[in-house]
């Protein structure tokens, strides 16, 4: 696999100091008291899933970052969460074993990564040191022309060049191509680092190899807040493929309680291929609603379904019957809960009276920790803030060829 320039500048740090990077990115995750332990138990699983997935497609350094992680949520930070005693032994057994597995194939990536870290450091000095002995002999046959030709200043090009190609300059081993991805830094926890925590010089680039129908759906922008919607997606996060008919599948299953003025609601579940997050499945859970919320029950049935299925969560959907498209405060604090474990994770809002949905995410570098720090976990409230809490997704794209299953636990 070829590099980008990119890459290539991270080959001048030495193979300790990259591993450290990583290990930033996968440093404590920061446990909220709103959220159940046992989501973080979830999330847990879900991370192993992801990272089995990384190591077959031999992107080491995600499933390095994804392992570590695990690793210091369920051996340091989970019993500090007041509802860890709660959580039954049975689960949390479950995740001690994982971690049986996961300590040894842990090592046995870094071994390996600290092996081609050492390689491309290696060729990288090499190719220094080349370039530093070409720029001295160029810079010697300058200073002979110019002290044995009294007008060295008109000595045509092509004589300085055949000079330069005759010179007699040491061989290197043809430069070794290299498997190892660079790695996303989508996984950071944004409310943890900042742009100042890591060099400028790190790989923020996408190893996609899937293509789609690329584009967004067209909605009514004049109804909603006015938010902050970025083309230029500034946060690197994975990007999330979207069965096209999502939307009409999900509207279809919720027309009697849209009827009824009563909202619905659905969790986005899929597949992680290829650094592409793609939703797969829409699951709609036992319910009850009103004309603005809606209580999802037995949650157990849908992560039993989830495990069979080998299903992480990616977000969820649901209607807003007789209002417009937008995120109330009791949806902002539902999405944080999704998002904290999934900085992907999308809220889809549909609006069947003014013909509209969206997809929505808390802004990374605000709505998550002004989501975070409010005290006010259920109850419509207000957020006094000078900035935008959520704001349009730009991380997704639709595709028609991409059709959802839908499965109906009601």
């Amino acid at each position: 696999m070829s590099h980008n320039q990119t890459g290539i500048d991270n080959f001048k740090e030495k193979p300790e100091k990259r591993i450290q990077q990583l290990l930033m990115l996968s440093s404590k995750i920061e446990l909220n008291p709103s959220i159940a332990a046992r989501k973080y138990y979830r999330s847990g699983r879900e991370m192993i899933s992801m990272a089995d997935v990384y190591i077959k497609e031999n992107n080491l350094e995600q499933a390095y970052i994804l392992y570590m992680r695990f690793m210091t949520l369920f051996l340091e930070t989970i019993i500090e969460h007041p509802d860890y005693k709660n959580v039954p032994i049975e689960e949390r057994n479950l995740n001690y074993r994982a971690l049986r597995d996961v300590l040894p194939k842990t090592e046995n990536i870094k071994a390996k990564l600290l092996e081609q870290y050492s390689t491309e450091y290696e060729l990288y000095q090499e190719q220094k040191a080349l370039e530093e002995f070409k720029e001295k002999r160029e810079q010697k046959v300058l200073n002979t022309e110019k002290s044995n030709t009294p007008s060295s200043k008109n000595v045509p090009q092509e004589h300085l060049n055949s000079i330069l190609d005759n010179a007699t300059v040491p061989e290197l081993n043809n430069p070794t191509s290299f498997e190892l991805r660079q790695p996303d830094y989508n996984l950071i926890n944004f409310t943890e680092l900042n742009d100042n925590t890591l060099s400028s010089n790190m790989p923020t680039y996408s190893n996609s190899k899937i293509q789609f129908n690329q584009h967004k759906p067209i909605v009514d922008r004049s109804t909603k807040p006015i938010l902050n919607k970025n083309t230029s997606s500034p946060y690197n996060l994975r990007q999330i493929i979207v069965p096209g008919n999502l939307t009409r599948r999900f509207l279809e299953q919720a027309q009697r309680n849209t009827s009824n003025n009563l909202e619905t609601c659905g969790i986005l579940a899929g597949k992680l291929s290829s650094n592409c997050l793609i939703v797969t499945h829409l699951m709609i859970p036992k319910q009850s609603g009103t004309s603005d919320s809606c209580t999802t029950m037995n949650e157990e049935d849908i992560f039993e379904f989830q495990d069979k299925q080998d299903l992480i969560t990616l977000g969820w959907i649901h209607t807003h019957p007789s209002q417009t498209s937008f995120m109330s405060s009791v949806d902002l604090h539902t999405h944080y809960s999704y998002q904290l474990m999934m900085p992907e994770a999308i809220a889809i809002v549909c609006a069947p009276k003014y013909n509209e949905s969206n997809f929505f995410f808390l802004t990374p570098y605000h709505g998550l920790q002004v989501i975070a720090d409010c005290k006010f976990f259920s109850g419509f409230h207000t957020h006094n803030t000078d900035g935008d809490i959520y704001a349009i997704a730009e991380h997704y794209v639709l595709d028609d060829n991409l059709l959802v299953n839908v499965v109906d636990f009601r």
